[in-house]
This record gives structure tokens, sequence and C-alpha cells, in this order.
């Protein structure tokens, strides 16, 4: 009798739902949550830009992006204006408010990481991530497209 071999997708969810319950937990007394975060990470890397390509840099579809944005903005932590360059197309830029986040959510990431990472060296850490970064790359030839 062979073994089955273990799905690879089960256990990246279990990463995937505990870092969602993880970062419920740390962020709830700032009323952001899981699905909200990570457009604050990735305007603290690139502030100012439209909806558009935050849905694109993140693979999010357009109308959950309008949805985190929209929620960002309404607890101050974004402001969306109008694109000078494009009438139709609107910039997300980071308040105040959501620039002061950025060390907290930084630090809460970090330690994330370092909980998950633990027991692995720095070059089984950096070969992990070069995996599931080819595996990122041939999920998403295979999905492209079919939100």
């Amino acid at each position: 009798m062979t073994k089955e071999k273990e799905s690879i997708a089960k256990w990246i969810s279990v990463l995937h739902r505990q870092f969602q319950i993880y970062l419920n937990r740390e962020l709830k007394d700032y009323e952001i949550n899981s699905s909200e975060y990570i457009f604050l990470v990735n305007l603290y890397a690139e502030d100012s830009i439209s909806q558009e390509r935050l849905s694109s840099n993140l693979y999010i579809n357009k109308a959950a992006t309008t949805r985190a944005i929209s929620r960002l903005e309404n607890m101050g932590y974004v402001q969306r204006t109008k694109d000078p360059s494009d009438s139709r197309a609107y910039l997300v830029t980071l308040t105040e408010k959501g620039l002061e986040m950025r060390k907290f959510i930084k630090a809460k990431l970090k330690n994330w990481t370092e909980t998950i990472s633990t027991g692995l060296t720095s070059e089984e850490t950096d070969d992990l991530i070069q995996k599931i970064k080819v595996m990122s790359a041939y999920a998403l030839a295979k999905t492209k497209g079919h939100e």
C-alpha cells in the first residue's frame, strides 16, 4: 500500500488562516482586518498609486480592492483623489493616521515571520521563500483571468 502524498495546499491554507487570525487579533483595536492590512503595506512601499495598480500589485480583484479601500478611507487611513492624468481613475494615498500605523504593522509582520520560521536556518527560510515564489507563479499562470 502506497502512502498518499500530502497536500501542499492544505498546509498553505492552514498557515494563511492562522495568519488571518493573528492579524485580526493584533489589529482589532485599530479596526483594520486581515483583508485590509495588505493595502496599507503596499502603500508603505509605494504611496499615491491608482486603485487599479493596487489590485494588480496584490493580485486582488477590483471589487475587493474598492471595498477595502472604501473602508480604510472611511476610517481615515487613506484618502482617494481623482488622478490628474486620468479622470476615470483614483489615486490612493496614505493619511497621517495611515502612516502612523506603519511601524506597528511592520512589527506585527516581523513577529509573525519569526514565529513561523522558528527552527529554520536563514538559508532554509530563503529557500522556502524561493520555492513559494515559484509555486505562486505557476498558480497565477493557471488562474490568470479566472477571478
